[in-house]
């Protein structure tokens, strides 16, 4: 109660206390019908004061060890550096939630009341305390210094609010990583759907009302699944699905792997049964399945072929129809003009260079009247004065 904490003059702080946030528990710790008017009593006293709070001595006892029989609750998402960091802050704890929403809203009604008291306009104040702190001071300093209030010990408090609301959403980040948990590999990358999730959470903090007794956990839940599907919905695809129609796909596919446990594809009419709705819209639906693919997407691992590569270009001349007639084969006589004349006819005859079919070793070695090894020696050689860099230049064109 506030005469175990408070000294012995009646509501009074001393000037500079630092306030640790088991003392503000105790301070706290009254009746929900005396709670509000604690609150604006405490937020006078802190201001005449110019108190603050021990935030750092908190977050210091927050974290620990990774302890996987004390942080069960976090799944494991193997392979991310956010999950080791995450396991070193200690998640609340049922008690641990009703404790902090009643410091953020002590904070809140703080904050609320001295920027009031500051100067702010009344319709600005609300959207003052949300955003970052930083922007918020700036406007604070930049008014002027007749108000009845300390401008630097509100500062303070400003940033102090923020950073019990950081606090208040890493007391909780594990509830995000239960609901990603259950989504991952549907076309978002993990990291996008945590850190959607994770600004969930800060909805949550401003809804959350701790004299219903309900779990924060509960509630949050609600705002990350939404978050998550909302990510999901709007950005697994690069054309954008409305999300109704993803919805009733995602009935549809369930219906379909309903039929394949039964041993069957299910037809549009029976799906339409099963869901609810016409033959003809279960159709239109299903034809919204198609996402895009990447041209720079890889069609095989580690050859760094990508698709653009593979597909044809309609505007490019086929290399066959390119070539004019005769130039390959002027081509080719010029490549091998210097050759000995026996190596020109072996190559003419092993690749039918003039027409005919090509001609096997042997048949070549009976025509010459030498053996089939003495016509490969003689390929070989041929074939190795016209791979020199000059005789490569002439037929360049041909091979590319």
């Amino acid at each position: 109660m506030l005469s175990k904490i408070l000294p012995k003059r009646r509501n009074r702080l001393p000037d500079g206390q630092i306030v640790s946030l088991e003392q503000l528990d105790q301070m706290l710790d009254v009746t929900t019908d005396r709670f509000v008017a604690t609150v604006e009593r405490l937020a006078d006293e802190f201001g005449r004061s110019r108190a603050t709070l021990d935030l750092a001595t908190f977050r210091e006892m927050r974290r620990v060890a990774a302890n996987p029989a004390v942080l069960a609750d976090i799944p494991d998402l193997r392979g991310t550096t956010y999950q080791t960091e995450l396991r070193r802050i200690q998640p609340m704890d049922r008690d641990e939630e009703f404790r902090m929403a009643r410091r953020h809203e002590f904070l809140r009604v703080l904050v609320q009341r001295h920027l009031r008291a500051a100067g702010f306009p009344e319709e600005q104040i609300e959207a003052s305390i949300r955003r970052p702190a930083r922007e918020t001071v700036a406007e604070l300093r930049a008014r002027p210094s007749d108000a009845p209030v300390d401008r630097g010990w509100l500062a303070t408090m400003v940033e102090q609010f923020e950073e019990l609301r950081n606090l208040y959403v890493e007391g909780a980040l594990y509830i995000v990583l239960s609901t990603v948990n259950r989504y991952r590999g549907l076309g978002v990358d993990t990291a996008d759907l945590i850190q959607e999730g994770n600004a969930s959470l800060f909805q949550a903090i401003d809804g959350f009302d701790w004299r219903r007794d309900v779990r924060f956990r509960t509630y949050a839940q609600y705002w990350v699944h939404q978050a998550v599907l909302k990510m999901l919905y709007n950005s697994s695809r690069t054309v954008r699905v409305p999300i109704w129609v993803q919805k009733i796909l995602g009935k549809i596919r369930r219906a379909q792997e309903a039929g394949r446990r039964e041993g069957r594809e299910l037809s549009h009419e029976e799906i339409g049964a099963r869901v609810g709705i016409p033959a003809e819209r279960v159709a239109w639906v299903l034809n919204t399945r198609r996402y895009a693919v990447s041209l720079d997407a890889e069609t095989s691992a580690g050859e760094g072929g990508t698709l653009a590569q593979a597909l044809p270009d309609p505007n490019q001349v086929p290399i066959p129809d390119a070539i004019p007639p005769g130039d390959l084969r002027q081509a080719l006589d010029e490549a091998m003009s210097d050759l000995p004349p026996r190596e020109q006819r072996i190559l003419r005859r092993r690749f039918g260079l003039d027409g005919h079919e090509p001609q096997t070793l042997g048949e070549i070695a009976v025509e010459l009247g030498i053996t089939a090894e003495r016509v490969r020696q003689l390929q070989n050689a041929a074939i190795g004065r016209i791979k020199k860099p000059a005789k490569l230049r002439q037929l360049q064109a041909f091979v590319d």
